[in-house]
């Protein structure tokens, strides 16, 4: 297994392969009197740890979090929403809403033929926002943190006096949120990263892991980084309104740069991608009074 990086005297860095990039993600192992893994996604090196942990806990059910699940031979905790998704190949599909023409390719390009046989495993805890696991001196409390998924959770950790905190895939990269699945939610999202600035603040959290950034360390970094990660959505809102002075469709406004500056190959899928993002962005504009749906498009008020 690759080299693991000591945040505290239980908690260990797993940087994924391609140092956390997509379809990989940087994982969390602790080894305390229980020993748990927060997401499986690293990479094939992981294989390493079947059979010495007691605990895997997902964030969410995306594949490159998920891949590892069924080779570690441990319980497996989900949040309650996404558990179906991690443990059945239809609802993970039904979720992406890709047309059925585009699914086999986007299995094909991503999804690793050895990961999707492991992935897929039946959830033994569906947890909520608030459930605590006692590890030994360590525990780890989910926050429930929809908006990438509908059960998306990060995870506060504390290591006696120290405490860090798991974002998932509120990973602070420059490219900012993702929201391109069907229970993605943009609005709730953006309550997720201001609900997590309260709880770094308040618990004074010294240190975060991110999914595909790696670690983020002190509690004004961590803050500065998710109120920056935030403004991403105001952005792409800002160059949605920009757009909408002329009546325009959702197919009319993708690859005008809202979330991809150019659309990644191969563009039928990342075009999907956008135009369901845009789609989440028009209907909270609708109801918050902004923009108005016509017969044929939207128009800005």
């Amino acid at each position: 297994m690759q080299k693991l990086q000591k945040l505290s005297n239980h908690i260990y860095f797993v940087e994924g392969e391609n140092r956390g990039r997509y379809p990989f993600c940087n994982c969390l192992l602790i080894k305390d009197e229980k020993s748990c893994l927060i997401d499986t996604g690293a990479g094939k090196a992981i294989r390493d740890l079947r059979n010495s942990l007691d605990l895997i806990l997902n964030s969410h059910w995306h594949e490159d979090h998920i891949a590892c699940n069924g080779l570690l031979n441990a319980r497996i905790g989900i949040h309650e929403l996404d558990a179906e998704a991690a443990e059945f190949f239809n609802e993970f599909k039904r979720r992406y809403g890709l047309p059925e023409e585009l699914v086999n390719l986007f299995i094909e390009l991503w999804f690793d033929e050895m990961f999707r046989d492991v992935a897929f495993s039946k959830a033994d805890v569906r947890f909520g926002d608030g459930d605590e696991f006692e590890l030994g001196k360590t525990s780890v409390r989910v926050i429930h943190t929809s908006g990438h998924s509908a059960g998306h959770s990060c995870f506060l950790i504390q290591d006696g006096d120290f405490k860090m905190v798991y974002l998932g895939d509120i990973d602070l990269t420059s490219f900012g949120p993702w929201y391109g699945c069907l229970d993605c939610d943009v609005e709730e999202f953006a309550k997720s990263i201001v609900r997590l600035v309260k709880i770094v603040d308040d618990e004074e959290v010294e240190l975060a892991v991110s999914s595909h950034k790696g670690v983020i360390s002190g509690k004004e970094g961590i803050m500065g980084g998710l109120r920056s990660y935030l403004e991403k959505i105001q952005e792409r809102e800002n160059r949605i309104m920009e757009l909408l002075s002329s009546e325009q469709t959702s197919d009319s406004l993708v690859g005008k740069g809202i979330v991809y500056r150019k659309l990644p190959e191969p563009q039928d899928i990342f075009r999907h991608f956008e135009r369901t993002m845009v789609e989440k962005h028009l209907e909270s504009l609708v109801k918050k009074g902004k923009v108005a749906r016509l017969r044929d498009g939207f128009v800005r008020i």
